[in-house]
C-alpha cells in the first residue's frame, strides 16, 4: 500500500510539472505572436517584397469609381446571388502608383485569416474581371469578427470563386 501511494504522488508531481511547462510554452508563443505586425480589416497594405508601397483604406476605395456587379457564386453553400459594389483592382493600384500595373506580374492576396490566393496582373488588366468589393446587396461586407467594414477580391472569370479572398488585409506584388 505504501509503494502504491508513492507512485501516485510521483504521477501527480509529473502532471503538475507538465502543466507548468505547457503554460510557459503557451506564454512564449503568445509573446512571439504579439510581436508580429497586426493586420486590420478595413485597410489593405500593398507591398513589394519588404517595401510598403502604400496603405489603402476602405474610405479611400469608396472614393474611387464604383460599379455594381451581379454575380452568382457556386460554393459549398450552393449557389448564392450577390450584387457587389466594387472598384476595379487596377484603379486601386493606380491610386498608389500607376507604374505598378506595368512593373509587376502577379499579386498575392492575403486575408486576415491567412487565406492566400494569386492573381496575375494580366487578369487585373482584363476589362470587367478583377474587383475590390466593399458592399454586397447594398450592405457593407462583414469582417471576420462580424463588424462592418472589410473588403474582398472577386475575379469574375473565376466562376467557382476559389481565388476570391475575403477579409482582405494585404496584397504582395511580385
Amino acid at each position: 500500500m505504501i509503494v502504491e501511494a508513492s507512485k501516485v504522488k510521483l504521477t501527480n508531481k509529473a502532471i503538475i510539472i507538465i502543466i507548468i511547462c505547457l503554460t510557459v510554452i503557451v506564454g512564449i508563443f503568445l509573446y512571439l505572436n504579439s510581436r508580429v505586425e497586426r493586420l486590420d480589416e478595413g485597410e489593405i497594405r500593398i507591398k513589394a517584397g519588404n517595401n510598403l508601397m502604400g496603405i489603402v483604406t476602405l474610405e479611400d476605395v469608396k472614393q474611387l469609381p464604383a460599379v455594381k456587379k451581379k454575380l452568382a457564386i457556386n460554393s459549398t453553400l450552393g449557389i448564392t446571388k450577390h450584387e457587389f459594389t466594387c472598384t476595379p483592382l487596377s484603379e486601386v493600384f493606380n491610386k498608389i502608383d500607376p507604374a505598378i500595373i506595368n512593373e509587376y506580374k502577379k499579386i498575392i492576396t492575403i486575408g486576415v485569416d491567412n487565406y492566400t490566393s494569386a492573381v496575375k496582373m494580366d487578369e487585373v488588366l482584363e476589362k470587367n474581371n478583377v474587383y475590390l468589393v466593399y458592399e454586397d446587396n447594398g450592405k457593407p461586407l462583414k469582417s471576420k469578427t462580424g463588424k462592418e467594414g472589410t473588403m474582398r477580391v472577386v475575379i469574375l472569370n473565376d466562376i467557382f470563386g476559389q481565388r476570391f479572398t475575403n477579409f482582405l488585409v494585404e496584397m504582395q506584388l511580385e
